[in-house]
């Protein structure tokens, strides 16, 4: 610490004294000074700096995504979020899409009456369990059902919904 201290005061006085050498000459010329300063504080702190560049990159990943972690699951890698609003799990529309085979269409949506629409107390739309339960009947219980399908309902079923049920803290809008 002491160390860190002493470089940081001899480069400030280096830096004080290069200016007012250069402004000697003429006072335009002060800022030479600083571009020469400048070189000594790279020179002196340099070790520093290097190691600066990992922490702004670890710590500006961290406040990007500390909000979510442990608050989506994953199915096919690709994120589906679940929100718990008066104890009805809602699934947003939009991650939905990447996985549903075929895609969904606004019609289909329109049908399911009360189980789509706006989140509530959110800004995306969604799909209530129930709604996306009936969206899954449809699209697995005939013959040519895709396996992805099949393998997404059996998942929902057997993993994501109970745990979310279990914990709800694992729910995107837990607080």
């Amino acid at each position: 610490m002491w160390i860190f201290i002493f470089k940081l005061a001899l480069c400030s006085g280096i830096t004080v004294l290069s200016w007012k050498i250069a402004s000697a000459f003429d006072s335009r010329y002060g800022a030479i000074g600083l571009v020469v300063a400048s070189v000594v504080w790279g020179i002196t702190f340099a070790r520093y700096l290097v190691e600066l560049i990992p922490t702004i990159k670890y710590w500006a990943e961290r406040s990007v995504l500390l909000r979510w972690q442990g608050r989506f699951y994953t199915f096919d890698n690709r994120q589906i979020r679940f929100y718990i609003v008066d104890e009805t799990i809602w699934i947003p529309v939009n991650d939905l899409r990447h996985v549903m085979q075929p895609a969904l269409n606004e019609r289909e949506l329109r049908l399911l009456g009360d189980a789509y629409g706006k989140i509530p107390e959110h800004q995306e739309c969604g799909v209530s369990e129930a709604g996306l339960l009936r969206l899954l009947a449809s699209r697995t219980e005939h013959r040519r059902a895709s396996n992805k399908m099949i393998m997404f309902r059996n998942w929902l079923l057997q993993n994501a919904l109970p745990n979310v049920r279990r914990l709800p803290e694992s729910a995107a809008n837990y607080r």
